[in-house]
């Protein structure tokens, strides 16, 4: 063994979160040949699973989860999952987690963006947020029972949930700060079917409302 090769294999690198960002990272480590420790950190107890399907096909019940297929074990990456990242100690090389310091020699953040909550809404029956698994499966019985929703924000995810509760046979309201859907993510000419201030049956669109600002 040479000693570059020896060296790799003492390093350590810590992956902090657990979705498509950080699986796909640590897979690359492998896929690239590192050979040192691979830890792949994850707030949440599930498996890695992937977001997008959450706005969707999990939301419907039309699946149970969106897990990666990848086998962790048979790569040699550690999963720490159910396990929050409290702070970080660059000149100690370790991160403070709720299961104790985690030492590494290389970090990787890859936690991904914090729905903002709406001032005043902390706690309010009936308001809800989606990112998660959990938050999904919170969803699916309030749109089973067809209540009317207002969904905050046109971007991919608010877009997915309003047709899925569509599908689910809501009344949908869309309130975005932008004046048309996907304006972070389209160009402005696209999409064409769905135009701001113009309603589709059981859907309603209003732009140009203000609110906190939010990632998308």
């Amino acid at each position: 063994m040479s000693d570059e090769t020896e060296t790799q294999a003492r390093r350590r690198v810590v992956v902090v979160g657990a979705g498509m960002a950080g699986v796909q990272t640590a897979v690359a480590l492998r896929e690239q040949g590192f050979t040192g420790t691979v830890t792949l950190i994850g707030a949440e107890p599930h498996q890695p699973y992937d977001r997008p399907p959450l706005s969707k096909a999990v939301l419907l019940g039309k699946a149970e989860g969106s897990a990666f297929d990848v086998d962790f074990e048979a790569l040699g990456i550690e999963l720490r999952l159910g396990l929050e990242v409290l702070g970080v100690r660059p000149a100690d090389h370790e991160l403070d987690t709720e299961g104790g310091p985690v030492p590494y020699d290389v970090l990787v953040l890859a936690t991904g963006a914090e729905p903002i909550r709406l001032p005043g809404t902390e706690g309010v029956p009936g308001v809800h947020l989606l990112r998660t698994l959990d938050d999904a499966e919170r969803l699916r019985p309030v749109l089973a029972r067809q209540h009317d929703i207002v969904v905050v924000g046109a971007g991919w995810i608010g877009a997915e949930f309003a047709t899925a509760a569509r599908d689910a046979g809501c009344a949908v309201t869309v309130v975005e700060a932008a004046d048309r859907p996907l304006a972070g993510a389209c160009p402005r000419r696209w999409p064409r079917r769905w135009r701001p201030g113009t309603p589709t049956p059981g859907r309603t669109a209003h732009p140009r409302a203000r609110g906190p600002r939010r990632a998308r």
